[in-house]
């Protein structure tokens, strides 16, 4: 039945109180989120024969999201992705981050979003408002940051997620969502059947602690070529340094805009078998993809089994370390401003199965 239901999602790993927020559209679909990291739990959409399957990774208690899957489906901030030394220069301070990979600090640090839990509020029959105030100095950034994320599910099954953020002091930003995606199915196995196709011709290249080393080099030819539509395994295994580092993708695709800002189609996602597809749409500079490569074995929600290589993330983001490349695009945010982005995903079907385009 069309609407919103909500129910108890257990404790976080430290006894707070967490709840669930199912929107069902008109056709049946849902989308099924938590305050606990402002998260994506479920996405169930159809097949082309119209089963329905939850095409999300995820666990059915918030604390199991800490044990087994931090950044599952997560709002990520403040910062997106790694920052390298685990620090930042702004307007001439050296600020101090938490290391929380090796010496880099990622997607927050200690303590980032997907920890805290943040205020809910029902906006709409299919849109749900998460807010969160961080504070002054929270895992060393500056300025006290009121930060909005707010998810709406359409008719046409598009999950729409729009973020919004003010600090009182100049500061750094960069948030995306992290959910961990299956076309088949959340526990049906492998992506690396999925195809995909992602609109850029360049990416960003990582180095040894998987940073972004300021180079800027074409797809062309390589296998980080996803300029057409095709398998994301047919490549992963070759011998190859960028894919050795991350063992498969884990990397920053530069995006395709006529116009800087723009919401545009980044990604392309089909599965053959089931039929399902999903289409990215963002503003954002850049898109991490990443093939579950470090993906640890766990029982997820339901009792279905994960493992390595079993979903894929598409992120959309300012570029990782783009503090310490004068070229990248800044994620500085500047007092009383308003930082503003928009990222849709929209899930259909394809009906020629051969052809699974």
């Amino acid at each position: 039945m069309k609407g919103i239901e909500i129910k108890s999602f257990g404790n976080t790993w430290d006894g707070r109180k967490a709840l669930c927020w199912t929107i069902t559209n008109g056709s049946g679909a849902q989308l099924s989120l938590t305050d606990f990291g402002a998260r994506i739990t479920g996405i169930c959409v159809p097949d082309r024969d119209g089963r329905m399957e939850d095409v999300v990774l995820g666990f059915d208690t918030a604390e199991e999201f800490t044990q087994k899957g931090r950044y599952f489906g997560t709002t990520v901030g403040r910062y997106a992705n790694r920052l390298a030394g685990a620090s930042f220069r702004l307007n001439g301070s050296v600020y101090k981050l938490y290391a929380n990979k090796g010496t880099n600090s990622l997607h927050g640090g200690k303590s980032g979003f997907d920890d805290k839990i943040w205020k809910a509020d029902i906006t709409g029959e299919d849109s749900i408002r998460f807010t969160y105030e961080s504070a002054y100095g929270e895992e060393g950034y500056p300025g006290k940051m009121d930060v909005t994320v707010c998810y709406r599910f359409t008719e046409e099954n598009e999950v729409e997620i729009t973020y919004r953020a003010v600090s009182d002091k100049d500061t750094i930003i960069n948030l995306t969502n992290h959910a961990f995606y299956n076309l088949k199915g959340h526990g049906n196995g492998s992506i690396l059947g999925h195809k995909l196709k992602l609109y850029s011709s360049f990416f960003t290249p990582v180095n040894a602690d998987m940073v972004p080393d300021g180079s800027i080099l074409p797809v062309k030819g390589t296998v980080m070529d996803f300029t057409g539509l095709h398998p994301i395994g047919e490549q992963i295994d070759k011998t190859d340094e960028q894919l050795r580092l991350a063992e498969g993708y884990d990397h920053n695709f530069i995006l395709q805009k006529e116009e800087r800002g723009s919401l545009s189609k980044a990604a392309e996602v089909v599965e053959p078998e089931s039929g399902r597809t999903m289409t990215v749409f963002t503003d954002q500079p850049g898109i991490q993809f990443y093939s579950g490569n470090l993906m640890k074995p766990c029982t997820g929600k339901g009792g279905r089994e994960y493992g390595k290589r079993d979903a894929f993330c598409l992120e959309a983001q300012c570029f990782p370390n783009s503090m310490e490349v004068t070229h990248f695009p800044t994620p500085v945010l500047r007092a009383n401003d308003t930082y503003e982005q928009k990222t849709v995903y929209r899930f259909g079907i394809c009906r020629d199965k051969e052809k699974g385009e």
